[in-house]
């Protein structure tokens, strides 16, 4: 029997990316998803069952068990933005999964020369949105399913106690930040981010979003980007948190700090809902580092085309497909 859900929208848009599939996300294991993954498996020479089995699901690089993946000796990830002329481990993987997809037939040496450039670039024609420049950034590595989360220029951090924030005031940010090519990307006086006509985050707001993706070793240009996200969903706004108590997790997502004139008074609007600057100072922190989590495992994937990026183990219901 087959299952159907955002597990198999997901398998239908790795199969996609290397371009074994052509249809919809539709999250219907149906006959075209069938037989890509059928032609799938013979082009890694497993057996053609069209079940998207442990086997297949591991080789993909989006099953995360974790007896199936310490089996398997190919099992590896990669550091994002490595510079050419780099060496080691991280290069060997992004060649042997290139290797894998049918991309990349020079030596495994772990070298990322010419050869490997122009694989990358292979891979990200074809699959968009990714850009044909042949670097192995954090989404080019997340949809080739070997990212770790750590990038070359990555940003130093450091932790506060409980994995919070500083009573007295965020860490530094990246600031200024540049002029960069993202839609409606405007700078404050201060560079930092901010979508359109949105609010802007506040320099303390800015420094405590940006820092919590440092902690997961987000490199500086990743911290700018997080923040420009955060002004673009909320404006960076109390008025637009949606906390939970019931689950105590913020089930609207954005990074909202900016205290608007008296909403908490008793009377505002925030303070007739309960709530006061530090929970809300601690939701923000909380929906950061989920943010941030998310972000290594995707790159920038949930907020750009296709919109769609699912962590393996969530929701894992086990190998799809006939069983």
């Amino acid at each position: 029997m087959h299952h159907d859900g955002p597990d198999v929208a997901c398998l239908q848009f790795v199969l996609g990316l290397g371009g074994d599939y052509d249809g919809e996300l539709t999250s219907h294991y149906d006959d075209a998803t069938e037989q890509a993954v059928a032609t799938y498996q013979t082009a890694h020479a497993l057996p053609p069952s069209g079940a998207a089995d442990v086997n297949t699901l591991v080789a993909m690089g989006i099953y995360a068990a974790p007896a199936q993946l310490a089996a398997r000796a190919d099992t590896c990830t990669a550091d994002a933005n490595l510079p050419v002329g780099a060496t080691g481990a991280g290069v060997a993987c992004i060649q042997r999964r290139l290797a894998a997809l049918g991309l990349f037939a020079g030596a495994v040496d772990g070298v990322l020369g010419q050869t490997t450039i122009d694989s990358i670039k292979a891979f990200q024609a074809k699959s968009p949105p990714l850009a044909v420049d042949g670097l192995a950034g954090p989404s080019t590595l997340a949809a080739l399913g070997v990212w770790g989360g750590h990038a070359g220029t990555a940003a130093a951090a450091t932790s506060s106690p409980a994995g919070g924030l500083p009573a007295s005031a965020a860490p530094m940010g990246p600031w200024p930040a540049p002029h960069l090519d993202y839609p409606n990307w405007n700078l404050t006086a201060q560079g930092i981010p901010f979508y359109g006509a949105s609010t802007p985050c506040s320099l303390d707001d800015a420094n405590t979003i940006a820092s919590q993706f440092a902690l997961d070793d987000a490199d500086v240009s990743t911290q700018q980007w997080a923040v420009y996200i955060a002004s673009r969903e909320g404006g960076c706004r109390y008025a637009a948190v949606n906390f939970n108590p019931a689950t105590r997790d913020d089930s609207h997502c954005t990074f909202q700090l900016n205290a608007l004139s008296g909403m908490f008074e008793p009377h505002g609007e925030l303070g007739r809902l309960g709530w006061t600057p530090d929970n809300v100072k601690e939701s923000m922190t909380a929906c950061a580092d989920a943010a941030s989590d998310l972000w290594i495992y995707c790159g920038k994937g949930p907020w750009t085309k296709p919109y769609r990026c699912l962590q393996p183990w969530e929701n894992d219901l086990g190998p799809l497909g006939d069983e």
